[in-house]
């Protein structure tokens, strides 16, 4: 079965409707008697298989059909639009994204990126008749060990030889579709512009030289069927291969940026379900119990995982739109998204865990969900350019940022802080490997900080004009030290780099909320409006940068407390957006 997307499809405000449509398929998820529920996709879980019923569901929403550019009969129009349609996945279970959704997208963001005509055509039909993809990056030197197996060709007549094997690819056992990174025997490994890309048809079992590998048992996401493959002399066409030969690094460069924002941010959903369960508990309890809303420490640890949601967000935010309005700054901000927001959300859940004390390691009740948020969290992370990969490439950026150029204000545009804009241009990877001369993220801070010392407002206004001054000296700070990392001979990026990485990822991400809360279009009454929400995001990011912060005014706290339990009430998510889900 293929699918065509009509107009309406295509429009912005369909990505609304599909939300609503998909949240209300999927029912309350915390009613027991929903076939699609918590204590179902829990118990699935515990058995280590994916839920059918989910299977079925998605496969009635056509969600590869997300995965597909609207050019070639999809729904993929913008990035960011993507991941808010698969955070209603990740909310409800991270091995049905990972599994169902994220694996094909990985290997189909390859194909659009340098596929030709006909390779797209191939992929977007397999892709909307229900066919699913599996891609084997390769691994860069800073990655993974546990995922550092490669293939080789050698030439055999008019198409090649492959050989090697991979230990662990989520659904390769169901894939109908491979995307195969090799070098060529005898080259050394780590030369990566000698890998070639290959768009393999799975084998069937049983195939000469082919072999299926024994499921992988994962801690985490263990709903997604794990395994690997082997190839001895499996024989490819010339037209198998993707892209000229030796093109395979240029390939997954474009596709690297594009992979590494959207996945981090579909995985918001996840941590959704964790503070949406801790609130549950938190509001189970009578006023005596520790864990009751009464008490401070229960109140803190709400409201500051309601903000780092919203501080992961603007900056996966700013990311995915970033990706189709500034392509050159793209593999920047995405290796800020992929290292930062998997640090904050894992920690993030493991404060939550202190509410649930011992109900956080409950495999069965109302609270076992959290657990398994808990465990499927830091796997999303895993994967090609992990966090070590991703700090490395903010090194690089790290030392040239001093010759960067300062952006003019008119050269960022405000669609890149908002949420719901809707109509982007479309990606450009060949843009994607081409350097930037310009950080036009941190260099909005200076207007956006005199924006914000000019407000005349009350208490609030002046404690985020204070924590943007703080924001922008720890700028300068960073820039001093990048012009000694710039200084240096090349090498590894060291401790030193790694901890500059860091502190840029923080800065990015405040700039990103300063963008979100200064571009704001909603209702002025709205809750992005109003300044809370970026107090405590900046206060967040600068306690990280600085434990001597000073703490925010307690009326910013108390509204977010009162937001965090008005969406608890009214079934909204914890994002940027308020999503009403299991409606």
């Amino acid at each position: 079965m293929s699918f065509a997307a009509s107009g309406a499809d295509l429009d912005g405000a369909s990505v609304e409707e599909r939300i609503a449509r998909l949240e209300h398929d999927w029912g309350d998820l915390d009613d027991p008697g929903n076939p699609l529920g918590a204590e179902q996709f829990v118990a699935a879980d515990a058995e280590r298989r994916p839920l059918p019923a989910a299977e079925r569901l998605l496969d009635d929403f056509r969600l590869n059909a997300e995965f597909v550019p609207g050019e070639l009969g999809g729904r993929l129009l913008r990035l960011d639009a993507l991941a808010r349609v698969l955070r209603s996945v990740f909310r409800r279970d991270a091995s049905l994204g990972m599994g169902y959704g994220m694996s094909s997208y990985m290997a189909a963001a390859v194909v659009w990126a340098g596929g030709s005509a006909e390779q797209r055509r191939d992929t977007a039909e397999l892709l909307l008749s229900g066919g699913r993809m599996v891609c084997a990056y390769p691994e860069p030197a800073e990655g993974n060990d546990f995922l550092q197996n490669s293939f080789t060709t050698t030439p055999s007549g008019d198409g090649f030889l492959l050989s090697g094997r991979k230990e662990a690819l989520n659904n390769a056992s169901r894939a109908s579709s491979l995307l195969l990174f090799a070098h060529p025997a005898g080259a050394a490994r780590d030369a990566g512009d000698g890998h070639s890309a290959y768009l393999v048809r799975a084998p069937e079992p049983g195939s000469p030289g082919f072999r299926s590998l024994p499921r992988r048992s994962t801690v985490g996401l263990r709903g997604c069927l794990v395994n690997g493959v082997e190839f001895t002399r499996y024989g490819l066409t010339a037209d198998q291969l993707l892209g000229p030969p030796g093109a395979g690094a240029e390939l997954a460069a474009r596709a690297f940026p594009v992979i590494r924002c959207v996945g981090p941010s579909m995985a918001l959903g996840c941590a959704d379900t964790a503070l949406r369960t801790a609130v549950a508990f938190a509001r189970s309890h009578r006023s005596r119990s520790r864990a009751s809303l009464r008490t401070p420490r229960t109140r803190a640890a709400l409201v500051d995982a309601f903000t780092d949601l919203l501080l992961c967000d603007t900056l996966a935010l700013v990311a995915t739109r970033g990706l189709h309005l500034l392509p050159r700054e793209g593999p920047t901000l995405s290796a800020v998204v992929k290292y930062l927001l998997p640090t904050v959300l894992t920690e993030m859940v493991y404060d939550l865990s202190i509410v649930l004390g011992a109900e956080s390691y409950a495999s069965q009740g109302p609270y076992a969900v959290f657990q398994k948020s808990a465990r499927d969290l830091p796997m999303i992370g895993l994967g090609p350019v992990g966090s070590t990969a991703s700090r490395a490439a903010i090194v690089t950026h790290l030392r040239r940022l001093p010759g960067l150029r300062a952006p003019v204000d008119e050269e960022v545009p405000a669609a890149l802080f908002q949420p719901f804009g809707q109509e982007l241009p479309g990606l450009r990877p060949e843009e994607l490997t081409r350097a930037a001369d310009v950080d036009s993220l941190l260099g909005t801070l200076e207007s956006t900080l005199w924006q914000a010392s000019a407000a005349d407002g009350g208490e609030l206004e002046k404690a985020l004009a204070g924590y943007a001054a703080a924001l922008d000296a720890e700028l300068t700070r960073l820039r001093r030290a990048g012009a000694h990392l710039a200084d240096r001979p090349e090498g590894g990026p060291g401790l030193r780099g790694f901890a500059l990485a860091e502190r840029y990822a923080l800065i990015a991400a405040g700039a990103a909320c300063l963008g979100v809360r200064r571009y704001h279009s909603g209702s002025p009454d709205d809750f992005l409006s109003g300044p809370a929400w970026a107090v405590m995001v900046l206060f967040r990011i600068l306690r990280r940068l600085d434990p001597g912060t000073p703490e925010p005014p307690r009326v910013a706290e108390e509204q977010l407390l009162d937001e965090l339990l008005h969406r608890f009430d009214d079934a909204r998510s914890y994002d940027l957006y308020a999503t009403l889900i299991g409606r």
